[in-house]
């Protein structure tokens, strides 16, 4: 008994080591999730609520730019909290109609087109088809890049632990099941994180987990975190 009272001592700092290391990993990755959020669906605004903003002592960038729909406007508030407004013009649109809204925004906050913090939109970074093949890219087009690539780190060493770790550190014992599951989903990395613990136990191996459960599992957070950022995004919108 006091032999394995003393093994359980010794790898209690390993495990404690691996444990952190874990819940730093999904806090990084649910700031993320959330900051992405705010950013795909900043909270609707009005013009009102841009000429308060520009009027300030500290006025925000403003990015401007158009699609099918109109002139957009979009700008932080507060970190990762994004708001956006959508100017309607008649006819095509193009960078005459930015102009346009532009100069019409300046003469409402009093001033000259030049002192406005604008910026084009179309120098921030687009999603493309890298999101729709693989959408573990999603933190590439997150706007703090500290974030970013903090979490292209994190996205890294998931993978790198899924293909790499002895199976006697891992529940599902095949190495292509996470790695395929992570890269396929995105989701996949919160739920490697929540089942695996990357840590041997003191004595045999953990109960093995059949890769029909991990996509299973990894299907259910998929709709649990679809779920909270529809919640987070409609409470958003009520302020």
């Amino acid at each position: 008994m006091l032999g394995d009272l003393g093994i359980a001592r010794r790898v209690t700092p390993t495990k404690l080591l691996a444990k952190t290391a874990r819940v730093t990993a999904l806090a990084l990755l649910f700031v993320s999730y959330v900051a992405y959020l705010c950013q795909e669906f900043p909270i609707p605004s009005t013009q009102e609520d841009l000429l308060k903003a520009l009027r300030s002592s500290k006025p925000p960038v403003v990015g401007i730019g158009y699609d099918d729909h109109g002139v957009n406007l979009h700008w932080e508030t507060a970190p990762l909290i994004y708001r956006d407004v959508h100017t309607q013009v008649p006819g095509e649109f193009g960078d005459q109609e930015v102009s346009a809204v532009k100069e019409a925004i300046a003469a409402k906050a009093g001033m000259r087109v030049e002192e406005l913090p604008f910026q084009d939109w179309r120098t921030d970074p687009e999603q493309g088809g890298l999101t729709v093949l693989l959408p573990a890219g999603y933190p590439l087009f997150l706007r703090p890049t500290a974030l970013r690539w903090a979490v292209v780190g994190v996205g890294v060493a998931v993978l790198t632990a899924a293909y790499a770790l002895p199976r006697r550190y891992q529940r599902v014992k095949n190495r292509g099941v996470w790695f395929a599951i992570c890269l396929t989903t995105g989701f996949g990395f919160f739920t490697f994180l929540w089942l695996e613990r990357c840590v041997a136990p003191v004595t045999g191996e953990p109960p093995e987990l059949k890769p029909r459960y991990a996509w299973g599992a990894s299907l259910a957070t998929g709709v649990l975190l679809a779920l909270g950022g529809w919640g987070l995004v409609r409470v958003m919108w009520c302020f």
